[in-house]
C-alpha cells in the first residue's frame, strides 16, 4: 500500500523516517540527562546546587517531539497527498525556528547580560553552537526538499 512517505525521493525519505527522529529524540535525552551549563541557573549569593532551567527547551522539544510523532503518522499511515507532505515539511520548518528561539531565549534567561549573551556567538561553547547548527542543517534538507533538489516529490 502506498503511503504518504512513498512520494518522497530516497535521501528526504531517510532523512525524515530515521535521520531526523534518531536526532530529535537524542536531543531531547541529551537536555534531559546531562547538566550542560546552557540549561542552568547558579543562585551567585549563595552556594547551592544550579537549578535546571529547561521550562523553554522542554517546550521546544516537547514540540519537536510531536511535530516528529504526527510527521511519522503523516508520512507512513496517509493515503499518498503531495499537498499534506509539503505542509508537514512547512510545520517542521516551523519547529526548526522555535528550536531556536528556546536555544536564544534560555541563553539569555541564564546569562546576568540576558539577551546581549544570547547574541553574543564569541561566547558560546562548542554545545551550544552544537545546537545552535543543528536547525541549519535541518532546515537546508527541508527547503532542498520542498525545491526538488533531491528529485521531484511523486503526485
Amino acid at each position: 500500500m502506498a503511503t504518504t512517505a512513498s512520494l518522497l525521493p530516497i535521501i528526504p525519505r531517510i532523512f525524515f523516517l530515521y535521520l531526523e527522529p534518531v536526532a530529535i529524540t537524542y536531543g531531547m535525552l541529551m537536555n534531559y540527562s546531562s547538566r550542560l551549563p546552557i540549561f542552568e541557573i547558579s543562585s551567585g549569593a549563595t552556594k547551592v546546587l544550579p537549578i535546571q532551567s529547561l521550562f523553554v527547551p522542554a517546550q521546544s522539544t516537547g514540540f519537536l517531539f510531536n511535530m516528529m510523532l504526527y510527521g511519522l503518522i503523516i508520512l507512513l499511515a496517509s493515503p499518498p497527498s503531495k499537498r499534506l507532505l509539503q505542509l508537514h515539511i512547512w510545520v517542521l520548518i516551523i519547529a526548526d525556528f522555535t528550536h531556536w528561539a528556546g536555544l536564544f531565549s534560555t541563553i539569555a534567561a541564564n546569562d546576568p547580560r540576558g539577551w546581549a549573551a544570547a547574541l553574543d556567538w564569541t561566547s558560546w561553547d562548542a554545545q551550544t553552537w552544537q545546537l545552535a547548527r543543528y536547525p541549519i542543517y535541518t532546515l537546508a534538507i527541508k527547503f532542498a526538499t520542498l525545491a526538488g533538489l533531491f528529485g521531484k516529490i511523486q503526485g
